[in-house]
């Protein structure tokens, strides 16, 4: 009898919970449904609504969160989430909620009126690979700053979406800023857009393209092409427009076309002295002793006397490759050149002939006065691993005692040489300090040769380096400059990050964070925030975004809670890196 009165009650009961439970899920679906319209405003208030009737849900809780923070009210939504944790601490370091409370912080982010603010939101949107970075891509292709839109198009280049190709199509005719048409024609190149072939020759053909759009339109073609038949090519040579014959040399060399040799001869003959040059390149990249029963050696001598010194030093040098003898006695001429930017190509020259030029790199190195001479020959000899100890002599003295002079590496007289030479570098609008930026990041490249062949002194060379220099390279800066650095020429690096002095600490963890993305460098970053500057804070958040070691959540979180913006955000994109990495 008693148990039959308590069956009632227990049906009902149950009715009762599965009823309630049916709610508190009709309420989460309601909150998505404006969530997937954008409706966001309807999302938090009926969120909102729905904690006051079921206050303890952990579901409605966390649809809260993700409706604050796409409505971009961030704070909240980490108060919220904050609130959540406390009773649900599974939840603290779920990933898919920390990426919510990020994005939340990013998209915030984009809509600051401080240029810093939105350059991170957008560098840590599209760090993420997710598709949600599309749209923020889009909107700064399409937004009137011209820094915002050099960056967005480098980074536009890493997804293959159809509408990001369209707007950098239309940015190829429209945009006139100079340092973004050559950030958009490279990108051309890199998506390979084969459809705006004729766009590029426009730009390469026009006498008034700048001498750096025609190059990067030169590149950019030449990557495009898988084959081209020898009507096309003879096309090319026979143009009235210098850029396209150039092209027809770099492509001939970019398809190891040796069939089509003898259409380099006029090439040699041509008028332009960068037609010239190009085509010496394709005799040594090519290896060619020969066209036809004429001697390379034949066809190159009045090249040797030629006009421009640029395409005589090239001519020397192709000569070098192929008659030892004759091409030092050439290339000597202008090592003792009296102008300092002949005397630093043919040395960039000498330096890239290998085992040909051992002779006179060597009595050069010895007898020169010209310190980036002596360099460049340096690191000829270093990669031939012949006269080490000399060479890496050379390179850590002409180092400290040019140490307040800026450095950049010189490619602009031909594009095979690279020569170390004073900084000609201007400030550009889209990268902080840029010539600074430029001469560490040369002086990093000589210091890690050093490491490399274990040279003694290397790791003092790069500790007065970090004590000389403050290390500052923004954002921004790491995605149009850095590359991988070398495991083994960072190892000197590494070994300072327990250095006493706390400067040198941090130095040489940003570098082995921002170049070798070295999670060794984590502790030594998270120790030295607390008590950096607002600025060295921005670095250090950026340091740990290349690193991107999952050890960093924890420590990220923290941050999103400071009362700075740009630090938020600069933590939020280093917290999605983390949790994607």
């Amino acid at each position: 009898m008693a148990l039959s009165k308590l069956l009632p009650i227990s049906l009902v009961l149950c009715a009762s919970l599965f009823g309630a439970e049916d709610q508190e899920e009709a309420w989460r679906r309601r909150i998505h449904a404006h969530l997937l319209i954008s409706d966001r405003n309807a999302a938090v208030s009926d969120a909102a609504a729905a904690l006051k009737e079921f206050p303890h849900s952990k579901a409605l809780q966390l649809a809260y969160i993700r409706a604050l923070s796409e409505k971009g009210d961030e704070t909240a939504a980490l108060e919220q989430w904050v609130k959540t944790t406390l009773k649900f601490e599974e939840e603290r370091l779920d990933r898919r909620m920390l990426e919510v409370l990020a994005w939340g912080v990013l998209n915030k982010g984009e809509f600051s009126a401080q240029l810093n603010i939105r350059m991170n939101a957008m560098l840590g949107a599209a760090f993420t690979r997710d598709a949600k970075a599309i749209p923020m891509l889009l909107a700064q292709l399409r937004g009137s700053n011209a820094m915002l839109r050099s960056i967005a198009v480098r980074l536009a280049t890493s997804y293959a979406d159809a509408p990001l190709k369209e707007e950098i199509a239309r940015l190829l005719k429209e945009e006139r800023v100079w340092y973004v048409r050559l950030d958009v024609i490279q990108a051309v190149g890199m998506l390979r857009l084969s459809e705006l072939k004729g766009e590029l020759k426009e730009i390469v053909g026009n006498p008034r393209t700048l001498a750096e759009e025609k190059m990067s339109a030169i590149v950019a073609l030449v990557s495009m092409y898988d084959d081209i038949d020898r009507q096309e090519l003879m096309h090319l040579v026979q143009s009235d427009r210098a850029g396209l014959r150039q092209l027809a040399a770099e492509v001939i060399v970019h398809l190891n076309r040796k069939q089509e040799l003898d259409l380099l001869l006029p090439l040699l003959r041509d008028a332009s002295p960068d037609v010239r040059i190009s085509a010496l390149n394709a005799l040594a990249l090519m290896r060619v002793d020969k066209i036809g029963t004429v001697s390379t050696e034949a066809l190159i001598q009045d090249n040797l006397e030629d006009s421009s010194p640029e395409a005589a030093i090239t001519a020397a040098y192709v000569l070098l490759l192929l008659n030892e003898k004759e091409g030092s006695r050439h290339l000597s001429k202008w090592l003792r050149s009296e102008n300092a930017k002949w005397r630093r190509l043919s040395s960039a020259a000498l330096s890239l002939s290998g085992k040909y030029g051992l002779k006179l790199a060597l009595k050069e190195m010895r007898e020169s006065s010209d310190p980036y001479v002596r360099v460049n020959l340096a690191m000829g000899l270093i990669g031939q691993r012949v006269q080490m100890k000399m060479a890496c002599d050379v390179i850590y003295q002409v180092s400290h005692e040019e140490m307040n002079t800026l450095w950049m590496w010189d490619e602009s007289s031909n594009p095979l040489f690279r020569s170390l030479a004073p900084s000609r570098v201007k400030h550009i609008e889209h990268i902080p300090h840029y010539p600074a930026v430029v001469d560490q990041l040369v002086r990093l490249d000589l210091l890690s040769v050093l490491s490399i062949v274990r040279y003694p002194k290397a790791q003092a060379a790069v500790k007065e380096f970090l004590q000389a220099r403050t290390w500052g390279v923004t954002g921004s800066a790491a995605v149009t400059l850095l590359q991988e650095g070398d495991e083994a020429g960072l190892a000197a690096v590494r070994d300072l990050l327990s250095d006493p002095d706390e400067k040198v600490r941090i130095q040489a963890a940003m570098i082995l964070a921002i170049i070798g993305s070295d999670p060794a460098a984590v502790k030594v970053l998270q120790e030295a925030y607390s008590h950096a500057d607002r600025e060295m804070k921005v670095h250090i958040l950026e340091a740990l975004a290349h690193i991107g070691d999952a050890s960093s959540i924890p420590f990220l979180v923290e941050i999103l809670k400071e009362p700075f913006q740009v630090l938020r955000v600069v933590a939020a994109s280093a917290l999605i890196q983390c949790l994607y990495h």
